[in-house]
């Protein structure tokens, strides 16, 4: 018995060498992007993975390339095969939204996707997409996310308070650790009508685990984790799924939220369908937990959400309103900090209008800023084209306009480089200045749902819902902003902020250089306003 298994252990190591070896020469031979220019390759196997993946600052090896090559260029990953990096307005815009489907989720996005999220409209692709999407379309309509404003404004008025009872005020605070708190009570009351009570101190298991999720002693993955996953990418699909069930420390985590916000969100869930049942106002409700309800005992299939699409829904709306809002808010206080007049000046909006409409430059311009995920992950499904608005030139000096990809062609759109494209922004794209949107200025190619940025895109697959699904995080970023800047003053901590770095950990976070033990740091000293 000891003996079979030894083979076959040696069978799969054999059979797995070999297929690795005929890919790296198959790739390397075939490859579409060759006629492209790009870095070096820095390693035989990982080509320039590892580099990428271990930078200690977002975007920074990018950056310095696309300086180099142009708004597109190529780069290895391993085992032989290119992915092309794009930071192109009208190249990201084609691949985003003109061409509908043609784009989906790279393979190994898909993966972690789902790990984290389930079967969830973030992880859903073609017509599953498109019935998701149709399905929770009423909870997000501009009327009902009007509703959510005074929650929010409430919400923030009772962090302000925490900070007042516990006497954090005129002191240093690392407002890291309370945002979360808010936006975790603000999301699960008003998409589930459930409590965390985790500004209260109330210790649950998915606030838990929402605290060590992306932010470890050991962010950066092994090298050799690095060359599963290409391996397992680059399998046919079952093959790469059954490898799945083998999750990397990294995948065990998002498996852990999954499996503990499932938990939430059925209890939630049965609670509210025992409670719903015979009740006829319940059958207009327009909120989260309703429209779910409803989309479950469907009996149109093109309609209806089985169970466990039901609560990946949640999973992911738990999520997507939670951690992300809380980072963003906390680099926007980061970037007030450093500009005392800014601040105040959004103090004195605040002070004249207190139900001002519509969000400012500086909240703005810190979005632009700080995009919380700064890459996302595409594919080629058919053999296409993509434009260009800045030509490049290719290895042979040819100016283009235009690439042309192959089917399975991997891409990663750089959301962070965009936000800082000079040719879009300036010559002072990678500078703090709110008063770049206090001007009327056109863009030449439209992009994203707001302000001509693809910030919010860390919603992902969201953002195809036809209705104004990042309204409720500009909301809730702005008031959480306004209340706060309402109470108090934010300085910089004795030692100043530089230390602090835009760490690549799933989402961007702030963390203290050489002192990532500490985990997600953002130290401001508070003084209350007179």
């Amino acid at each position: 018995m000891l003996g079979t298994v030894i083979k076959a252990i040696f069978a799969f190591a054999f059979i797995s060498s070999t297929y690795i070896l005929f890919g790296f020469v198959y790739q390397y031979y075939q490859r579409s992007l060759k006629f492209l220019r790009g870095p070096p390759r820095s390693s035989f196997l990982l080509g320039n993975d590892y580099e990428l993946i271990h930078q200690e600052e977002v975007n920074i090896i990018e950056t310095k390339w696309f300086n180099e090559y142009g708004t597109a260029f190529r780069a290895s990953i391993c085992y032989g095969e290119d992915s092309l990096m794009v930071a192109d307005p009208r190249a990201l815009q084609y691949v985003l939204h003109t061409s509908g489907y043609r784009f989906p989720k790279s393979i190994d996005a898909q993966q972690v996707t789902k790990m984290m999220f389930g079967r969830s409209i973030v992880w859903a692709e073609g017509e599953v997409h498109n019935r998701q999407r149709k399905a929770l379309n009423p909870a997000f309509s501009a009327t009902q996310l009007r509703q959510f404003l005074s929650l929010f404004q409430r919400s923030t008025a009772r962090l302000a308070n925490k900070w007042k009872e516990e006497q954090l005020v005129s002191s240093v605070v690392n407002v890291s650790q309370w945002l979360p708190k808010i936006t975790l009570d603000v999301i699960g009351e008003s998409a589930f009508d459930y409590k965390f009570g985790a500004l209260d101190g109330h210790a649950n298991e998915l606030g838990e685990i929402f605290k060590h999720m992306f932010a470890d002693s050991r962010l950066y993955p092994q090298t050799r984790i690095i060359l599963f996953r290409a391996f397992r990418r680059s399998l046919p699909t079952p093959l790469a799924n059954f490898l799945c069930r083998f999750p990397t420390k990294e995948e065990t985590r998002f498996r852990e939220f999954s499996d503990a916000s499932k938990k939430v969100a059925k209890s939630v869930f049965r609670t509210a369908a025992q409670e719903a049942n015979g009740q006829e106002d319940s059958k207009g409700s327009k909120d989260v937990l309703s429209v779910l309800l409803r989309s479950n005992s469907a009996e149109d299939p093109k309609k209806a959400l089985d169970e466990d699409e039901v609560l990946s829904q949640m999973a992911a709306i738990m999520l997507a309103g939670h951690e992300t809002t809380a980072s963003t808010t906390a680099w926007l206080l980061f970037e007030l900090t450093k500009s005392p007049k800014d601040q105040q000046r959004v103090y004195a909006e605040i002070r004249d209008v207190r139900a001002r409409v519509g969000v400012g430059a500086e909240l703005t311009e810190g979005l632009r800023l700080h995009p919380i995920v700064p890459n996302l992950f595409r594919q080629a499904a058919s053999d296409d084209s993509i434009p260009l608005d800045f030509p490049i030139i290719t290895e042979s000096g040819e100016e283009i306009s235009q690439i042309p990809v192959s089917k399975g062609q991997r891409i990663v759109l750089s959301i962070g480089v965009y936000n800082r494209l000079t040719q879009v922004w300036g010559d002072d794209a990678n500078e703090w200045n709110p008063e770049r949107f206090m001007i009327d200025s056109k863009k030449k190619t439209a992009l994203g749902v707001y302000a001509n940025l693809l910030t919010f895109r860390y919603i992902d697959n969201l953002q195809f819902l036809k209705v104004p699904v990042w309204r409720f995080a500009i909301m809730e970023l702005q008031a959480i902003l306004f209340g706060l800047l309402e109470n108090f003053e934010f300085s910089p901590p004795p030692g100043g902020l530089n230390d602090i770095q835009r760490v690549p950990a799933g989402l961007m976070i702030p963390m203290k250089k050489n002192n990532w033990q500490e985990g997600v740091q953002m130290p401001l000293y508070i003084k209350a306003r007179e």
